[in-house]
């Protein structure tokens, strides 16, 4: 059974499910219909089932038959995770996506934030300054300052997508932080975003994050050219 053909049989389902030819609650067809319509062995259709099954897009109901799940924001994350995870991505590539995500979050969080989150972010800013010092900690610190953002905004995906880039990136930056032996003004901007959060200020935030992030690609890419990171990253996926 040929792996790549499990996954030509599993994408055709998967990309049938996404354009609605099989809707949530819909019966797929019997295994011997499937088989002679995409022309496979029955263990590899019932692999590319399996697959599917797996990451939440379809489920099996007693009585028997398979069926197309309601996909909610879980299953496409379940889908999108393993992919970005096991990708090697260099780490100014990681920052690059990381800005249009955190532009994003710091909008919606001005918008969506409760009391509870402003506080949580304001002890969160606090801490950072304590640990301005020492900048292999202000990372970590800053790892949950930026995912706290990501939570305020409500937005289950932002807030999913946040985490992962941070597991993805936090040894490297930590590198790049004690490189640059500074903070590179993070502090200043944490406070300034934090302020339009607080005050519903949502594209001021927006724009100060994106500022914010501007800021230490610029640094990033002279970090990169003087050879602080590998040439593919892969400590970024270890």
């Amino acid at each position: 059974m040929a792996a790549s053909l499990v996954e030509q049989t599993y994408n055709r389902l998967l990309d049938m499910i996404i354009k609605k030819e099989y809707r949530p609650g819909d019966r797929l067809p019997s295994e011997m219909v499937l088989c002679e319509e995409f022309e496979v062995s029955r263990n590899t259709l019932r692999a590319a089932l399996n697959k599917l099954a797996a990451l939440g897009f379809t489920e099996t109901r007693k009585g028997g038959g398979t069926y197309v799940k309601v996909v909610d924001s879980d299953v496409y994350l379940n889908f999108f995770v393993p992919a970005l995870l096991t990708h090697n991505v260099s780490l100014l590539e990681m920052m690059r996506f990381r800005k249009g995500i955190e532009v994003e979050a710091a909008r919606q969080a001005a918008k969506e934030a409760t009391p509870e989150d402003i506080e949580q972010l304001r002890g969160l800013l606090n801490r950072c300054r304590e640990l301005n010092e020492d900048v292999a900690a202000f990372a970590s610190a800053d790892t949950e300052f930026h995912t706290c953002i990501a939570k305020a905004s409500g937005n289950k995906m932002l807030e999913k997508i946040t985490e992962i880039i941070w597991v993805m990136i936090l040894s490297e930056m930590k590198n790049f932080l004690v490189a640059q032996g500074e903070t590179i003004d993070s502090l200043f901007y944490h406070d300034m975003v934090f302020r339009c959060i607080a005050e519903r200020k949502s594209d001021e935030a927006a724009y100060l994050m994106e500022r914010h992030m501007a800021l230490i690609i610029e640094r990033v890419k002279k970090y990169v050219a003087a050879g602080g990171d590998c040439d593919r990253c892969e400590s970024l996926t270890d």
